[in-house]
């Protein structure tokens, strides 16, 4: 099915850190293991929906064109196991060229907690593509993304958006830097090596240069192993965790897991005074730790607020990006525009090539046999009156309306909608 009203089909439902903190994110997470299982129940109440789901750890949002946004909704929040009502409560929702300026917000850093942040693309790569995987996109939605990733490199090299670093990551190490006296004597505990957890460490190296202190603790060892040989960093056991965090001086964890790791309870030693970064989404280390006096906790919220504090210049750039949003977003919007002939030219190249075929046919019983030529030359033929009308409808679309009227009676043409 060709939806005609492509633009006005397409809707952005948004629930990100604006609204909702890291818990309530947390419970409105997409788990991306669960995509094939979200893609059946889909198609099962409309075969003509087309979606992605972003979700990270600042934002869960639903890309989607359907004409049954509501229903989609509700799918959506049954799969996740959430209330719809709980969700649309936190949620923003965008439709037409609304939804498709604020993903390309989204996509060029300008929506991240941390503005500039430019991981996001990458996150909008993968998560895109798992859904192709599963045939939920079409060529509206790839050209979106695609769009999306134009605009980001362009913002991102001809605008100081991104100047310095951007991640959560890099905020758990400036913070510490700037917070933690006499750091190179502090022992430090990283708790998963997954995407964050490598990207902090590398910070953590590169920033603080004294990997001694350094240990690497990860569910699965071998991976905390081959993270820890590069850099010739100490690496224990996932059994050993709660004494090890015990013993440190600062616990950065940055795992996948869906609930906390680390109580209260399991906190043996009140009177050394530990500073936890929590970087995971829902939060892994409870946040009843800010309870203990020789506690400072910190999650991902906290530490966006303060490195966005160093991002002042940043700030500064956001008209440049604005402005390149918005003329890459009008060519986008044109092409949107011009495929609502896609149908008419389709149907009128078909009923050409069949006037063709009917007329080789009669001529091959009168012995006529045409060669291969002939018919190469038949195909370029019609391939150039359809341009004809393809050219005539863009470069008119005062008169459009019009001229597909006419095409369609002259013609008979049965048009897909």
């Amino acid at each position: 099915m060709y939806l005609s009203n492509c633009i006005n089909n397409f809707f952005v439902v948004s629930l990100s850190y604006e609204k909702a903190n890291s818990k309530v994110r947390g419970k409105f997470s997409f788990d991306s293991n669960t995509t094939q299982q979200f893609c059946e129940k889909i198609s099962l109440i409309d075969p003509y929906t087309r979606v992605f789901v972003l979700s990270t750890c600042n934002r869960t949002e639903i890309y989607v064109q359907t004409e049954k946004i509501q229903e989609l909704i509700k799918i959506f929040c049954k799969h996740i196991y959430a209330s719809s009502d709980e969700f649309l409560s936190y949620s923003c929702l965008y439709q037409g060229e609304k939804a498709i300026k604020h993903f390309f917000r989204v996509a060029s850093g300008l929506e991240s907690q941390i503005i500039g942040d430019f991981e996001i693309i990458s996150q909008i790569k993968k998560s895109f593509n798992s859904f192709k995987k599963f045939k939920l996109t079409n060529a509206f939605l790839e050209r979106l993304v695609n769009t999306g990733i134009q605009i980001s490199k362009k913002i991102k090299n001809s605008t100081a958006l991104s100047s310095g670093a951007t991640s959560v990551s890099y905020a758990a190490v400036y913070y510490l830097i700037h917070n933690v006296p006499e750091i190179s004597s502090k022992k430090i505990i990283l708790v998963g090596t997954g995407k964050i957890g490598r990207n902090t460490c590398e910070n953590l190296i590169k920033h603080l240069k004294y990997p001694n202190n350094l240990t690497l603790i990860n569910r699965t060892r071998a991976n905390a192993q081959d993270l820890a040989d590069s850099f010739h960093l100490n690496v224990k056991d996932y059994k050993d965790l709660h004494t090890e965090i015990n013993q440190s001086d600062i616990v950065i964890v940055a795992t996948g897991a869906n609930k906390t790791i680390f109580n209260k309870e399991d906190l043996t030693n009140n009177s050394k005074s530990i500073t936890f970064l929590d970087l995971s989404v829902p939060n892994n280390v409870c946040p009843s730790l800010k309870e203990s006096k020789n506690v400072k906790l910190l999650n991902v919220d906290d530490l966006s607020g303060i490195i966005n504090q160093t991002f002042k210049q940043r700030i500064q750039e956001i008209p440049k990006a604005e402005g390149i949003i918005q003329e890459i977003m009008q060519e986008f919007i044109l092409w949107c525009n011009n495929r609502r002939y896609v149908p008419l030219i389709q149907a009128f190249k078909s009923d050409l090539e069949k006037i063709k075929n009917i007329q080789k046919k009669s001529l091959d019983k009168d012995l006529s046999i045409t060669s291969k030529v002939e018919d190469e030359l038949s195909n370029q033929l019609i391939q150039k009156i359809t341009n004809r009308l393809a050219d005539y409808l863009i470069n008119n679309p005062d008169k459009s309306e019009i001229a597909t009227d006419l095409f369609k009676e002259m013609f008979k043409l049965q048009i897909a909608q």
